[in-house]
């Protein structure tokens, strides 16, 4: 019981230095135990249902990046848009390809109904020619988190003996896309990722270089928009770049685009659905990504997803990661915000309500704002992910936990002393006695 006095006595009694930091200790901790709450939290439901689908990396990527710079343009990895895939026409392509000094070859297609043509034969002969071929797949999460099964295959027909990797993006809804897992335990094995497995053959230092980082989770450091004739819309890329060479199978197979004049030599290529035609506008295998135009509200995702992939491939061999700041900064920042909101609110003590709260609210705007432009400098210009929603719940939750840790917190301890002494008595009493 002697606790409950000794905690109620330094919260009354402490000077303001040492009252300062016990508030910020404090509002840090329920901060901590409301992020980690093992509960569906009803009452913040319409707030996630608005911010669900946004990040602030959407602005940051969108709208304060240059995307006209010479030097995003990438050579190194080519696009061949398969449009509806025509099994022949893809035969045909991977043969005129694999004829070439090529890094890697990419399939961004699932093919796992074998139909028993001669279509079907004629692809299979051509993989077998496509040593540096890479087959994607996806994989389905099992009961347990780390535990994951692999689920559409290309048919072993066709892929018997070639190298796979797994396609799946990190989507929280199935059409966002902000990050991806390197690599993935998938059957009891580690896998890596599409993009991944096309960057280390590119590069065997993309392997270690991710090694080294050791993350669960990267997230896309999106500089490549989308290209395609068609494409040049808004949202989509109304500025009218290209970032990659971009051709349909057609050119390849009729002999427009001619692979032996050394404009595929040494570079990735990944073949991939980019629309029906050149002049197609399709919303097939397409996600919202941080490039996208229209932050906000958005109507038209501007991405297929092997331009993702790509964009990943870029990412990988320039080694342009995104740092993302770590929980013990986090809240660190969190202690330093609440530590010199204490003094900011102890100033405004002893107004009239009408005196307070108006300027206390006028600070928490004006360290909102600071905050929303730190971290949009930071992501721009840096390539650092400051978590703004750990802030910013700080930032709006702060006055109400110095009301409460100055004027509630003592009476919330004695009536916790109350019900620990009746609970206490209870426990101890002599059952003979009684």
């Amino acid at each position: 019981m002697n606790v409950f006095n000794w905690i109620g006595t330094r919260i009354s009694g402490r000077p303001p230095l040492l009252r300062s930091s016990g508030y910020a200790v404090f509002g840090a901790a329920v901060l901590f135990v409301l992020h980690h709450l093992p509960v569906n939290q009803l009452f913040i439901d319409p707030f996630s249902e608005a911010v669900k689908d946004y990040d602030l990396m959407d602005i940051a990527i969108s709208q304060f990046r240059d995307h006209h710079l010479p030097e995003l343009y990438d050579d190194r990895i080519a696009i061949v848009n398969t449009g509806v895939t025509d099994r022949s026409d893809l035969a045909c392509a991977l043969e005129l390809l694999s004829n070439q000094p090529i890094a890697a070859i990419g399939l961004d297609l699932l093919l796992d109904t074998l139909y028993r043509t001669p279509e079907d034969s004629l692809l299979r002969d051509a993989v077998a020619l496509a040593p540096k071929l890479v087959f994607g797949y996806t994989f389905r999460e099992g009961h347990q988190e780390e535990e994951a099964v692999a689920d559409l295959r290309t048919h072993p027909f066709f892929c018997s003996g070639r190298d796979s990797a797994f396609v799946n993006l990190a989507t929280n809804d199935g059409f966002s896309v902000r990050a991806f897992e390197p690599y993935k335990k998938i059957d009891g094995q580690r896998n890596p990722a599409f993009a991944v497995a096309l960057a280390k053959r590119y590069d065997a230092a993309v392997g270690k270089a991710l090694d080294e980082r050791n993350q669960n989770k990267e997230w896309i450091n999106f500089k490549r928009i989308q290209p395609g004739a068609r494409n040049m819309v808004y949202p989509v890329n109304s500025m009218q770049v290209r970032h990659y060479r971009m051709l349909d199978i057609g050119e390849l197979v009729e002999g427009i685009a001619n692979p032996d004049d050394g404009s595929f030599d040494g570079k990735i290529v990944l073949l991939g659905f980019c629309g029906d035609n050149p002049g197609a506008f399709s919303m097939n295998d397409r996600y919202y990504t941080p490039l996208n135009e229209k932050y906000s509200g958005r109507s038209l995702p501007d991405m297929h997803g092997v331009v993702v992939h790509a964009n990943i491939a870029s990412m990988l061999l320039d080694k342009d990661f995104i740092d993302e700041v770590g929980d013990v900064a986090m809240y660190g920042m969190v202690f330093l915000l609440l530590f010199c909101n204490y003094f900011c609110f102890e100033m405004l003590k002893g107004r009239n309500v009408y005196g307070s709260f108006p300027f206390a609210r006028i600070l928490q705007f004006m360290e909102f704002c600071l905050v929303f432009g730190l971290c949009i400098y930071l992501l721009a210009a840096f390539d650092v992910k400051l978590g703004f929603v750990t802030l910013a719940v700080a930032i709006a939750l702060s006055y109400e936990i110095y009301e409460f840790y100055e004027h509630r917190l003592p009476a919330c301890l004695a009536w916790l002393k109350r019900c620990f002494s009746q609970w206490l008595r209870l426990f101890t009493q002599n059952p003979a006695a009684s």
